[in-house]
C-alpha cells in the first residue's frame, strides 16, 4: 500500500483524537480504528463536507459514500445505501488538505491541484409519465448535495420549452446536462442541442439521466451496462461519479426534414399499442399489456418496404452462416411489426435488443411478418422483458448501419422515441459515438 500512497496525515473516527496516520491511494482511504485497519473504496464515494460536530463544535471531515448492500428477504436486490464517515484531523489546515486530496482523487486529479467542482444544469419535466419527476428529484437531491458539484434546477412546461432552454444554454459555464423526466424529455433535450449553431460542441456536453418518466429505456440501458440496479438514486450516483462514455445517435430524415433519435422507431403492432393505449392511461403501465392482448385478437398487418444496409458485424455473422449480404437489401411484405432500437432496453422492463449496446455503431431491428401466429406473438411479448424472444421461429433480427421504411398502407402509426411522427417514408442512419452520457 505505501508504494501507492498519494496523501497521508493523522486521521481518526470522530470523536477520537487523530494520533494515527491515515493513507489515501487512488482507489482507497485507509485509517485505524481501535487498533484495527479500516478501508473505504473510493468507487463508492461521492464527496466530502467540512462540518463542526457535537456540543463543542469539533471540526470534522465527512466522507459520503453509497456502497452496495443486499436488501430484501425473499427477493434479494443490491441497492446503494448512504453511509457517512466522520473523521477528525490533527488541525484545520490538515482537514482542508484531506478534503482537497479526496475530492481531487475522485475525479482523477493530483491531490494538490487547484480545480473547480463540476457545474450541472438540471432540467425537470414535471409532466413526464405519472407526473412524479419533481418528487423523484427531491428524493435524490441529498446525494447531489453531498457530491463535489454545483447545480442549477429548471422546470420546463412543454417540449418546446425544453428545446428552447437547452438551445440557449451557456455551455462555457457548464460541465453537464441532467434530465429528470422520461425518454420524450431526453429527445427534446437532444433536439435542443442539435439545433444550436455550435451543435458539434454542444452534443458533446455530458448527458445524465434520472428516470422520471414511464419507460426510461435509456436510463435502464445505462445502468445495466454499468451493472447497477435500476432506480433514481443509483442513476444520480452515476451522475455524481462523473464517469462518461460515448453514445450513438441516429439521424432521421422524413419529408425533407432531418431530426435525431436516441432510442427507437416502431411501426405496426408496437406503435399501435404505444399510441392507441393512451385511452387506457388510467391503468398506468398495465395499459400496454391490456391493449396488446386486445390487438393480438385483431392481428393487423401492414404492407411496406424495408430497405437496409447491413452493419459489418451482421455481414460477418451472415458469412459464418454461409449466406451473403452485401450492399442495400430490400424486403417488401406484409408486416406485423418492425421495431428498430438504438439501445438494449426500450423501457425499464423491456429488453428488446439484448445484443445492442450504447456505442456499437449499429441499429438493431426486429421484424415479425404475416404468417406469425397469435401464440408466437404472445410469446414474444411475454419473453421480451428478459430478452428471451430472439430465438422464436418467426422473429427476424437485423443489425444495420442505416435503413429506410416505406409504409404502403394508407393508415398506420409511426413512432420515434415514443412520440408519433408523420405516416410517410422515413430513413434512419446511425451516427456513431456522437453524444456523451454519464455512465
Amino acid at each position: 500500500m505505501k508504494n501507492c500512497v498519494i496523501f497521508q496525515g493523522k486521521l481518526a473516527c470522530y470523536p477520537e483524537t487523530a494520533t494515527e496516520l491515515g493513507f489515501l491511494t487512488k482507489n482507497h482511504l485507509f485509517w485505524q480504528h481501535q487498533g484495527i485497519k479500516q478501508e473505504l473504496c473510493l468507487d463508492d464515494v461521492v464527496g466530502t463536507t467540512l462540518i463542526n460536530q457535537g456540543d463543542n463544535n469539533r471540526p470534522c471531515l465527512v466522507v459520503s459514500a453509497y456502497p452496495k448492500q443486499t436488501v430484501g428477504l425473499l427477493v434479494k436486490k443490491q441497492r446503494r445505501i448512504l453511509r457517512e464517515y466522520y473523521f477528525t484531523c490533527e488541525d484545520l489546515p490538515k482537514r482542508s488538505q484531506w478534503q482537497k486530496a479526496i475530492n481531487n482523487t475522485l475525479v482523477g486529479k493530483a491531490v494538490d491541484a487547484d480545480i473547480k467542482c463540476r457545474k450541472l444544469q438540471i432540467v425537470i419535466n414535471p409532466n413526464s409519465g405519472q407526473k412524479l419527476a419533481s418528487k423523484v428529484f427531491e428524493q435524490v437531491r441529498p446525494l447531489l448535495d453531498r457530491s463535489n458539484l454545483t447545480y442549477t434546477v429548471t422546470e420546463t412546461s412543454s417540449a418546446a420549452d425544453t428545446k428552447n432552454l437547452v438551445r440557449n444554454l451557456n455551455l462555457s459555464a457548464l460541465d453537464g446536462l441532467v434530465i429528470v423526466g422520461g425518454d420524450g424529455t431526453i429527445h427534446d433535450a437532444i433536439a435542443g442541442l442539435m439545433s444550436r449553431g455550435d451543435r458539434e460542441t454542444a452534443i458533446k456536453l455530458p448527458l445524465g439521466i434520472i428516470p422520471g418518466g414511464t419507460g426510461n429505456g435509456l436510463c435502464k440501458s445505462i445502468l445495466e451496462s454499468a451493472r447497477e440496479s435500476y432506480n433514481p438514486l443509483t442513476a444520480t450516483f452515476m451522475i455524481a461519479k462523473g464517469k462518461q462514455q460515448s453514445f450513438d445517435l441516429a439521424s432521421v430524415t422524413q419529408n425533407g426534414q432531418e431530426y435525431y433519435s436516441f432510442l427507437s422507431l416502431a411501426w405496426g403492432l408496437i406503435s399501435d399499442v404505444d399510441i392507441e393505449s393512451e385511452k387506457l392511461k388510467f391503468l398506468g403501465a398495465l395499459r400496454f399489456d391490456v391493449y396488446a392482448v386486445m390487438l393480438l385478437s385483431l392481428l393487423r398487418t401492414y404492407k411496406g418496404r424495408f430497405s437496409y444496409l447491413p452493419h459489418p458485424d451482421f455481414e460477418q455473422i451472415q458469412k459464418q452462416e454461409n449466406s451473403s449480404l452485401t450492399g442495400w437489401q430490400v424486403m417488401e411484405d406484409d408486416f406485423i411489426f418492425l421495431w428498430a432500437m438504438n439501445t438494449p432496453w426500450a423501457a425499464h422492463d423491456m429488453n428488446i435488443t439484448p445484443n445492442a449496446s450504447l456505442n456499437d455503431g449499429a441499429i438493431d431491428v426486429l421484424v415479425m411478418r404475416q404468417g406469425t401466429s397469435r401464440w408466437e406473438l404472445l410469446q414474444a411479448l411475454l419473453r421480451c422483458g428478459k430478452g428471451k424472444h430472439l430465438n422464436l421461429p418467426h422473429m427476424e433480427y437485423y443489425k444495420v448501419s442505416a435503413f429506410k421504411l416505406e409504409p404502403l398502407t394508407d393508415e398506420g402509426i409511426l413512432v420515434v422515441d415514443g412520440e408519433p411522427v408523420d405516416y410517410t417514408p422515413i430513413e434512419m442512419k446511425i451516427m456513431p459515438n456522437l453524444a456523451v452520457i454519464n455512465g
